[in-house]
Parts: structure tokens; sequence; C-alpha cells
């Protein structure tokens, strides 16, 4: 399988992700807010709480990817040569500076994958088709990436009824659907509240299915019809919850 590989511009560090932790721990410290809880138990049991993807930085599979890579960097920088394969792409994100931090897409797909001011943590997600990419980012202060393709093992996968919860832009999951689900959601944000749902093998800029896409304070239900092993890609500004059904 055609895997990616990274280079970075000048000031750059680059660093592996290293298996620090056996199979069993769950991250100390998620993306802020975004954190969840989920404990020990295995999917299809009684856990109900879906996993931020954060939290997966610090296991033996950071991202669910044992290829994922750690990428640190100050200021204006570009990571060239960025090879993906067909599939879901996440991004883990922190940025410790007063202006903007924006991430940009360029490649096969383009796309504004991360638009936030000041300080920052979170996470996003992109269906990419097989293809080099370039990530151009815009910042003032120090940042790191995480960047991976999930390939959540059977333990982990959820099934419905599930929820989650956070603060700020996130990506949660995985949850396993046969068919269709119901989704309720609500935000007390005061932009956008961008909800879409991705399977793990969806690939190019078309994929997916969108949940939500409101502005402002939302309590809603969607039905998806998006079946395999799911990953939920929260866009928000505020405090935000879903179920799934």
């Amino acid at each position: 399988m055609n895997r990616r590989t990274l280079l970075l511009g000048s000031g750059v560090a680059v660093s592996t992700v290293l298996a620090g932790c056996s199979s069993d721990e769950a991250a100390d410290e998620g993306n802020g807010g975004n954190r969840t809880d989920t404990g020990d138990e295995p999917a299809g049991s009684d856990v109900d709480t879906l996993l931020s993807i954060g939290e997966t930085i610090d296991r033996d599979e950071p991202l669910f990817d044992p290829e994922a890579e750690r990428y640190e960097g100050s200021g204006r920088e570009n990571l060239t040569d960025l090879s993906l394969d067909d599939g879901l792409t996440t991004v883990a994100f922190e940025h410790d500076g007063t202006a903007d931090f924006v991430v940009m897409l360029g490649g096969d797909e383009e796309a504004v994958l991360v638009n936030e001011t000041g300080m920052v943590e979170g996470a996003t997600a992109i269906a990419t088709s097989a293809g080099d990419y370039v990530l151009d980012i815009t910042a003032d202060g120090d940042w790191t990436l995480h960047v991976g393709q999930p390939r959540a093992p059977d333990a982990e996968i959820h099934t419905p009824p599930v929820e989650a919860s956070g603060t700020g832009p996130a990506v949660v999951g995985p949850v396993g659907i046969e068919d269709t689900a119901t989704v309720s959601g609500g935000h007390d944000g005061e932009r956008n509240f961008i909800v879409m749902a991705y399977t793990e093998d969806d690939s190019g800029q078309f994929a997916g299915e969108e949940v939500f896409n409101e502005i402002g304070a939302v309590e809603s239900d969607a039905t998806v019809d998006h079946p395999g092993t799911v990953w939920i890609d929260v866009q928000a500004d505020g405090d935000w919850s879903l179920e799934v059904e």
C-alpha cells in the first residue's frame, strides 16, 4: 500500500509518534474540551461515549494509524511531499499563538482544514483520494500537527446508542452504522456548527455525509444513511453534544 511521507521546510522539527504506552492506556490529555472518557470496555458492550481522536495520540497506534506522524513548527511553514492513501485523513492540532492559525490542504483535494484564532487545540477530518498533497500553515506561535489515516480495531468500534460532547472542533468515533442512524445535535456557539459523517474508507472531496450545517445555537435531529465504520467531524465554536441512535 502506498504510504505517505512528509518533508518539512526549514525550521520545522519532524518526529514519529513513539509507542510510549500500553494499548489499554488512554491518553491523559486529549483535545482540551473535546476529551471524552471511554474507560477500558470494548465496543459492543455498555460503552456509550465516543472517543475523541486526540485521545489516541499517546497510544501504541496514534490516530489508529501505526504510521501516524507528529510535526512541530513555529510560525508560517509548508509541509510538502505529503502522500496519502485513499481513505479518511484526520489531523489533530494545537497552536499557542494569538493571531490566525490556518492549515490549508493543497493537491488532488483542496480545503481549509483549520481556520481558528489564538490558542486552540482540536481535530479535523477530510476524505482524501490517493495522491500527493501540501499542507500550508499560517501561525504566529508554536504549533503541532498529528496526521494519520485511522483504521480502528474492532474492539474500539462502538455500537449505537452512543453520545459525545465537547467544545470546539473535534473528531469523534468510531461508531459502526449498519444501515441508518438518527443523530441528535446541540450547539451553543455563535458561528457555524458543521457536522460530517465519514467512513474510514471514504475517499475524494464529495465523500462523507453532511449531518448538520447551521449557524449559532442548534437543537436538531438528522438521519444519517452512511453505513460503515464512521468518524464524526465536528466544527464548532461553542459547547456541543451529539447522540447517535
